[in-house]
């Protein structure tokens, strides 16, 4: 797994180490619930920061652990690259008692452009998945801390900084084999995306 890590990192900055100027924020949005769908998934993604569209790939061999790796436009309509892998596990799960799923969550990856921007997320998810008329769906929301630290010579005077972001989301499945997954953050972080997520059989 280490070596899988390494390797989405370090080919996030290759890809874009040449033209790519301006970075984003890997983390925004999550897309972490604690039902969330796993295999291949594809997004049309409004960064944070950043002035306008980007793609994003994800893979998620199960619901606790997945990777991501994209390309958007940064601050000032640069190209920028980003990656990372998320990790999350459960707190408690919905009960007579308690209505609602509950996992903690935490990860680490990077966005590449005139400097380099390394972020930590560390938070909750809270969401409960239901089936209504054959009709999946996934609403979730996802609060959480984060430590950016910028590196290169382009980053800002203050490199370290703690910030704080809120992930709302919405997966919505009409057969088993696909999801439709919306989410935003806000807060520090102001990003949207939506796309597609195709389930491993």
């Amino acid at each position: 797994m280490r070596r899988m890590v390494t390797g989405l990192l370090v080919g996030c900055a290759v890809l874009v180490a040449g033209p790519a100027k301006g970075q984003v924020a890997w983390d925004a949005p999550l897309l972490v619930s604690p039902s969330a769908p796993t295999g291949w998934g594809v997004f049309l993604v409004d960064p944070a920061p950043g002035s306008g569209i980007g793609v994003l790939g994800t893979w998620r061999g199960t619901e606790a652990l997945g990777y991501r790796v994209g390309l958007a436009e940064g601050p000032g309509g640069r190209l920028a690259g980003y990656g990372g892998v998320d990790v999350s596990g459960p707190i408690t799960r919905a009960s007579a008692s308690f209505p609602l799923d509950v996992d903690w969550l935490t990860g680490v990856g990077l966005g590449v452009g005139d400097a380099v921007l390394i972020s930590v997320p560390l938070g909750l998810t809270v969401g409960r998945s239901v089936e209504a008329d054959g009709v999946w769906f996934n609403p979730y929301v996802a609060p959480r801390v984060v430590v950016d630290a910028w590196m290169g010579s382009d980053r800002p005077r203050d490199g370290l900084h703690l910030n704080l972001a809120v992930d709302l989301g919405l997966d919505v499945a009409f057969d088993p084999s696909w999801t439709i997954r919306f989410g935003a953050s806000i807060a520090d972080r102001d990003a949207l995306a939506v796309g597609l997520s195709f389930r491993l059989p």
